[in-house]
Parts: C-alpha cells; sequence; structure tokens
C-alpha cells in the first residue's frame, strides 16, 4: 500500500514505506500504526539518505561527507544520529531489521523500500519572463538494431575543444527567496543562459558532478570559479545578489536589481560573463522574441520541460508561437518535443517551418542537432550524417562544449545503430571528455550487455563502460534530482538504474516501474515505450515470459513511426513465448508450435534487421533442440553463426558455437564438440560441454582440469549446478556413465552477463 502527501505548491512528494513504516521527508516524520515521530533534522536527512541507497554498503565517510560536512563534532553526531534512528524504528544493532553494521567498513540498510511519486501539475502559473536562450538535452537516445553502413568522419580527442586549456566553473542553481514560487523558473532560466554564455570561455561543471558539496569544497576540489546567486524582492524591486568564489582569492560580491523581471537579460548576461571571465568583448546570447507574452511562454516551457516534462511544456511553447509565429526558438522546441508524445507528423512540420536562421547561431545547431535525432529515430540514417556534421562544425565555431558533446552523442548513436564499435567508442569518449560520465549515465547504461540486440542495448560489451562508476553516478543523480524537482532528468536517471545490472534486482524493478509512472505522467511516449521494451527483455532475463508480455502489451501505437519498434517488439514476444516454453519440463507440442510460429512470422518480415534475424534465428534453434530436432536446427545455427561472425560480434557467435556443441555431445560426436573448444573458453557452457565430451571420450584428468579452470575464469556466474556435475566428472569410473541431463542445455541462459541474480 502507498500514502501519498499532497504538496499544495505543487512540487513533487516522495514517500517512503518500508515495513510497517511511512517516511515523509518533506514533514520529516516517521509514522506506524501505533505512532508518529517527527525526526530532528539530521536523523531524518540520515534516514532517507540509507532509504536512497538500500542494500548498499555506506562508508562513516561517505555518510560524514554527504550529510555532516562541517562539522567539528561530526563523527560522534553520527553514532549519535545512528543510535536514536535505531531507537526510533525499534531496531537492534545486534540482530537488525533495518540498519546492519558491518564492523570496520560501514552501515547498510537491509529493509525492502517502496518510494512514491506524488506530482501535482495541474495548473501552470502565469508566468514572467526574461529574454534568454538556453539548450536542454533530456532525449533518452535510441539504441536500436537496423544496419547501414557508410562512412562518418570521426574527430579525434586532439580535434575537439580543447577543454584542458579553459578553466571551469561552477554554476549553481539560484536561490529564489521572494516567497513567490512562480518565479522558480526566473533563475532556472538565469543559470541555464549562464551556462550556455560562459561556456566560450569556460569548461562548465555539471551540477550532478557537485552535488551535495558546498561552492567552498566544489572551488577547492572541483571548480577553478564558482557563481551562486539569491533572487530576493526588497522595496517593491527584484534584487539578484550574486558572488564569485575564484579559487586561492577574495570572495567578490555583487548585486542586480530589476523592478519586474519583465525586461530581457541580454545585458545582465553580459555583465555577468564579463565578470567572470575578465573578457571584455560582446557575449554572444541569443534573440527569443520582442514580444513580452511569447518570451515568458517560451521560457516557462523550458522551466516545465526539465522540472514537469514534455507534456506540460508542450502548452507553453504553442502559446508562445500564438503570441509571435516568428518565435523561432519555441517553434523548435516545439518541434523537438512533438514526436516525443507521438506526434511525429506535427513535428516534421514544424521543423519544416523553420526558415532563414543564422548559420552561426546556438538556433541554427541546436536544428541541425534535434532534427538529426529526429531522423535517427525515423530509420532515416542518410539524412543524420550531414546534419551530424553541421551540429559538430557549428558547435566548434561557437566553442560551445555542450552542443558539441551532444552532436558527439548523435554520433556514437548513429556509429551504435551501423554496428560501427570502433566509432562509437571514440564519439562516445569525445562526449564524455566535454561532459563528464555523469551526463551520459543514461545512455551508457544503455549499452550494457545483452543478447540479440534488445532495446536500447547492443550484443557486445564495450569496454568504454564502468557499470559501477555508472551505478554510483546514477544513484548521485537521482538523489540531486529528487531534491531540485526535476522530474524528466529524474525519470531518465530511474531508467538508468533499471538498466544496471549491477543494481540489487528489487532496487532495480522499482527503479524502472518509477520511470514508467513517470514517463505516463509526463506523456512521454518515447521513453515510455523504451522502458516498456526494456522491462519485457528485463523479465525474460529473469525467467518471467508473462511479466514480458504484460509489459508489451502496454506499448502505444501512436509511437509506430520509429523505425524498428514492432520488429523489437515482435523479436521480444517471441523471445517471451519460447521462454514460457522452455521453462516446462515436458511442453506440449502445440505450445512449442505456438513458440516457433512466433519467430516463423518473424523471420518472415522484410524489414527485419541481420542482427535481430541472427538472433532469432539462433533461438529458433533452441525451441527445435527443445524438440530434439537437430538436424533442423543445424542450419539456422550456421546462419545466424555466419552473420554474427561477419558483424565481428565474438559474444553472440560464442552462443551460436556451443549451442553447435551442445548438439555434438546429444548426437555422440565428442571429438567434433571438443574441436570446436577454443584454448580458453569465452564462455562457461563451451567448457561444460567440452568437459562433458572429454568424460566420455575417457579423458577424465584432461576434463577436471578445464572444469577447475573454467570454475575460477567464470566464478560470478558458477552455480551449485555446475559444482554438482564437477563432482560427477570427478568420481565417475566408466565415462558412460555420465548422462546428458546433467548439463544445462544451451537455452538455460539468454544472456551471459554479470547480472547480480539474487
Amino acid at each position: 500500500m502507498y500514502y501519498e502527501h499532497i504538496n499544495l505548491r505543487g512540487k513533487v512528494i516522495f514517500v517512503y514505506q518500508f515495513k510497517q513504516f511511512t517516511f515523509d521527508p518533506i514533514l520529516e516524520k516517521l509514522s506506524s500504526d501505533a505512532h508518529t515521530h517527527t525526526l530532528r533534522p539530521k536523523v531524518a536527512k540520515l534516514l532517507q539518505y540509507f532509504l536512497d541507497n538500500p542494500e548498499q554498503l555506506l562508508s562513516r565517510e561517505q555518510i560524514l561527507n554527504e550529510l555532516w560536512q562541517h562539522s567539528q563534532y561530526r563523527d560522534s553526531a553520527l553514532t549519535q544520529s545512528i543510535q536514536e534512528l535505531r531507537k526510533t524504528l525499534g531496531d537492534d544493532a545486534q540482530q537488525p531489521e533495518f540498519i546492519k553494521t558491518v564492523p570496520q567498513k560501514g552501515y547498510m540498510w537491509i529493509a525492502p523500500v517502496e518510494v512514491t511519486i506524488t506530482p501535482n501539475i495541474k495548473s501552470a502559473p502565469q508566468r514572467k519572463g526574461l529574454s534568454i536562450a538556453i539548450t536542454i538535452a533530456l532525449s533518452a537516445s535510441v539504441i536500436g538494431s537496423a544496419i547501414w553502413y557508410t562512412n562518418i568522419h570521426t574527430p579525434t580527442v586532439a580535434e575537439h575543444v580543447n577543454t584542458q586549456a579553459l578553466p571551469s566553473i561552477f554554476i549553481a542553481p539560484v536561490e529564489n527567496l521572494t516567497g513567490q514560487g512562480q518565479l522558480d523558473w526566473w533563475g532556472f532560466a538565469l543559470q541555464q543562459q549562464l551556462k550556455q554564455a560562459t561556456s566560450a570561455y569556460f569548461n562548465v561543471i555539471d551540477e550532478v558532478s557537485a552535488a551535495g558539496v558546498s561552492l567552498e569544497n566544489v572551488v577547492q576540489n572541483i571548480a577553478e570559479v564558482g557563481f551562486s546567486a539569491k533572487l530576493t524582492q526588497q522595496q517593491q524591486r527584484y534584487v539578484l545578489h550574486y558572488q564569485i568564489n575564484r579559487r586561492g582569492q577574495s570572495l567578490q560580491q555583487g548585486q542586480l536589481v530589476s523592478e519586474d523581471l519583465q525586461t530581457p537579460i541580454d545585458e545582465l548576461v553580459s555583465q555577468l560573463v564579463m565578470q567572470l571571465s575578465g573578457h571584455t568583448e560582446a557575449v554572444s546570447t541569443e534573440k527569443i522574441s520582442a514580444n513580452v507574452q511569447s518570451r515568458q511562454s517560451y521560457l516557462g516551457g523550458l522551466h516545465a520541460l526539465s522540472y514537469q516534462g514534455v507534456g506540460a511544456a508542450i502548452p507553453y511553447f504553442r502559446a508562445a508561437l500564438v503570441h509571435d509565429i516568428d518565435n523561432q526558438v519555441a517553434r523548435l522546441e516545439l518541434a523537438n518535443a512533438l514526436w516525443k508524445t507521438g506526434m511525429w507528423q506535427a513535428s516534421r512540420e514544424h521543423f519544416e517551418a523553420i526558415k532563414n536562421i543564422d548559420a552561426t547561431s546556438y538556433l541554427a545547431t541546436r536544428y541541425h542537432l534535434y532534427l538529426g535525432r529526429y531522423w535517427l529515430n525515423m530509420g532515416e540514417y542518410e539524412r543524420v550524417t550531414p546534419l551530424l556534421e553541421r551540429t559538430i562544425a557549428m558547435a566548434r565555431a561557437l566553442n560551445h562544449q555542450r552542443l558539441l558533446a551532444q552532436g558527439y552523442q548523435l554520433q556514437a548513436d548513429l556509429a551504435w545503430l551501423q554496428l560501427r564499435w570502433q566509432a562509437h567508442s571514440k564519439a562516445m569518449h569525445s562526449a564524455k571528455v566535454l561532459l563528464g560520465a555523469g551526463s551520459l549515465s543514461h545512455s551508457e547504461s544503455q549499452r550494457a550487455f545483452y543478447l540479440a540486440n534488445p532495446p536500447q542495448a547492443g550484443v557486445e560489451q564495450s569496454t568504454e563502460l564502468d557499470m559501477s562508476e555508472n551505478l554510483a553516478v546514477v544513484q548521485k543523480a537521482i538523489r540531486y534530482y529528487r531534491q531540485q524537482q526535476q522530474l524528466a532528468p529524474l525519470m531518465l536517471s530511474y531508467f538508468a538504474l533499471g538498466q544496471n545490472y549491477l543494481a540489487p534486482l528489487a532496487a532495480r524493478e522499482q527503479a524502472l516501474k518509477q520511470a514508467l509512472t513517470m514517463a505516463d505522467s509526463q506523456n512521454n511516449l518515447y521513453v515510455k515505450n523504451d522502458i516498456l521494451l526494456y522491462m519485457a527483455f528485463y523479465y525474460i532475463q529473469l525467467h518471467d515470459g508473462d511479466g514480458a508480455l504484460r509489459a508489451l502489451a502496454q506499448l502505444k501505437a501512436e509511437d509506430t513511426p520509429r523505425i524498428g519498434l514492432q520488429v523489437k517488439a515482435q523479436f521480444l514476444t517471441a523471445m517471451a513465448t519460447m521462454d514460457r516454453v522452455l521453462q516446462e519440463t515436458m511442453p506440449s507440442e502445440g505450445a512449442l508450435n505456438n513458440a516457433l510460429t512466433h519467430f516463423k512470422q518473424l523471420l518472415g518480415r522484410t524489414d527485419i534487421d541481420k542482427v535481430t534475424q541472427a538472433s532469432a534465428q539462433l533461438m529458433n534453434a533452441w525451441l527445435l533442440i527443445k524438440q530434439q530436432a537437430y538436424e533442423r536446427a543445424k542450419p539456422l545455427l550456421e546462419r545466424a553463426g555466419s552473420t554474427f561472425e561477419q558483424l565481428q560480434l565474438t559474444d553472440s557467435l560464442s552462443y551460436v558455437r556451443y549451442t553447435q556443441m551442445y548438439i555434438r555431445v546429444s548426437q555422440g560426436q565428442y571429438q567434433d564438440a571438443i574441436a570446436m573448444l577454443a584454448a580458453k573458453p569465452v564462455q562457461k557452457l563451451e567448457a561444460l560441454y567440452g568437459s562433458f565430451a572429454l568424460t566420455r571420450l575417457g579423458q577424465h584428468q584432461a576434463a577436471a582440469k578445464q572444469l577447475q579452470a573454467a570454475k575460477q575464469q567464470f566464478a560470478s556466474q558458477w552455480q551449485q549446478q555446475d559444482d554438482d556435475f564437477f563432482e560427477q566428472v570427478v568420481a565417475t569410473a566408466s565415462s558412460q556413465s555420465l548422462h546428458l541431463e546433467l548439463l544445462p542445455p544451451p537455452y538455460s541462459v539468454y544472456c551471459q552477463s554479470e547480472w547480480r541474480l539474487e
């Protein structure tokens, strides 16, 4: 059961439930059926930190750095707060239900946690605006499986903006101290405008990297310059109090005054940037509209895009065009938002209506970037290439690192779709050099290692990925975006957590459900369908075919123009149907034929890509092996193996190889099976099948030696069943007494990954 708390100011509330307790972090109240306790602020923050990081070992230093940065007695304060929290929970340190002490290491929250998210976005207050230009990049990358070979110039790191030569700057969120919640967007707009305008002079540090760190510590350890500001209202005027922290220099403070906040802020931004950078030349800022109402609506849309999601932003952009039909920046953001809600044709019409824009402007750069991603999702890769090249060239000319990084990310996505792994790795590295890992956590989670290139995933494990680092970044991002109430990036961060196989399964599933709920409430059909496709694959990994089919049934047809969406859905449907059959000891002939029919229909499609086709052939062969129809399975495996070899997909090729080995040992062709075995097996099943063949040939010592090596090589995948087989090999006196039933079949795992299966 979920409990909800509605914030009357319209913000989002996170309420936690664990066992008999409900915790409201806003009210700092911990409730059970019997009592309600109001916690001390530090104890409340400690509890929330535990609840945000369940089943994770948190060192004392980690907790202290997060919650007690400046206290002289912080170590004893933590001990006292732990004791107080345990007392309130009725927890026993010796036999804990909630907080487990790990001697010499730290603490771990061990109780299951549920979180309910309550957005309240029924009304959008009338907003006053400023002339400001900002770039919002919130869309998730689409990683599909289509194949198209083209040559795209991939710049080396030396060709990038030289971020090492630029000083770094951190621009903190502007605090709104006016008491007027409807002015929150003003500070957001100012912060984003400053980020854009300073990017020619600084390497701009992203907010997630500095989350939870004081500005003083940011300047000491992360950035060379820090900017922070507070908006107040004094004698009917608005006053922006700002301070500039420079490493090794004295604090610089100032004030800027505005009568009504309606005046365009080009001059304000120019003054601040010149103060920050020491440059006297004119600062490049982007004109929006001379019409005040159009400008206000556009800026309100940008704020809504991050804080409430794409569905809430669209009415603002439309209103901006009603007031000024020539507001090109509003039209571009509208075009980029519409296709994410399934309105592909309307989106294209708005893209085509954008004319005569300055080729050296931020607007032109974003136009080529957005349109390139539109065509990428439509599968029109030949249209993407020139748009991509122009995006990168324009961003370089503007010396704008974030637009340049987004161009490289688009380049990486295109290369991934074309299975050009080296080009993808170079482009992704370029983006990380410019933005840091934190800004790419969602895209990186999508490129983890999965079989058959299902949604947003590839068939090979990328050496560019560090899923441990990714997990830490994503968890930090979730805490930051929760605190900032930014729903759109929070949704993507939950999705990224759900895709990270190092996270506990319970945390992953909950994160996926949270992301799905948020995508639905934000009317982001694009991300919602991505999540549903991934959830289907997630459940298949856990051999829950029914759960996968339930997820696939929720896919929305409005998103069908996206390239490969129907193929992916049909492939996962066939895979889920196969899973249900393969989990049965003795499936009926009708069930087997039904599963085979799904793959036959999929393989009959003219628009199926090569990777999905080869993966479907492999799985079709698995079903035939279940029927012991080995001769019918062999040609399917040959075709799948040929495709995987052609595309240099070595992991997928190894799946074909151990499946062929299984057929050989099933048919008594033991020497042939051994001949297929590499000197060092790539997959665990290769080692098991090779050892079986060696044993049946009487080579017991060689078989035992190979199993011992495999147990060390595949320690994270080794199971009790494998130990039982090992013991049988050692104990077997006669090679003929070892039976095939001791071996796991090739379809026992759909992905030889590092998942934490609990």
